[in-house]
């Protein structure tokens, strides 16, 4: 999700020449990437914002240095309330909250304004059921996340945030 709040691209090449794919549109299902047959990956450009912002990564996972996620959000906020959200491991793939983003862009974070971002998550999210977690635990659990996530993002753009590798959840 952290490359879908950035914006990031990926540079391919193969037998009909390079193209740029947007990494909105590189994951196309689970484990199922836009990479066409006999196309190999270049690189990966990952656009720095150019005003002061605040980020974060919050996942949860079961047990402690799992690799395997349960869901994850990224938030980036910059210093004229404009966010870019996205969760991961929570549905077939990869997904930005624009909805969520459009409620909070321009608004100074309240919690009346988190309360109702929180009523959008399970819409934007598409929630599923595997081994690591229910569609509803996973719907709820990223409710949690948003609150906690965006308290923190905006705190760390305005200086004062959480310690990277504190833990939120």
């Amino acid at each position: 999700p952290a490359l879908l709040t950035l914006e990031a691209s990926v540079g391919v090449l193969g037998p009909d020449g390079a193209r740029t794919i947007p990494i909105g549109a590189w994951f196309v299902g689970p484990r199922e990437t836009a990479l066409k047959t006999g196309e190999v990956v270049t690189g990966l450009s990952i656009p720095i914002p150019d005003s002061p912002h605040g980020a974060i990564y919050l996942k949860l996972q079961r047990y402690e240095g799992e690799d395997l996620s349960q869901a994850g959000v990224t938030i980036l906020v910059t210093a004229d309330d404009s966010y870019r959200i996205a969760f991961g491991a929570v549905g077939p793939v990869p997904s930005r909250a624009h909805e969520i983003e459009s409620l909070l862009s321009g608004s100074a974070l309240t919690d009346e304004l988190i309360a109702e971002a929180q009523s959008l998550v399970p819409g934007a999210i598409s929630p599923i059921t595997d081994m690591r977690a229910t569609k509803e635990y996973r719907a709820r659990i990223c409710e949690v996340m948003l609150e906690r996530g965006l308290r923190a993002a905006v705190a760390r753009r305005d200086g004062h945030g959480p310690a990277y590798g504190t833990r939120l959840i």
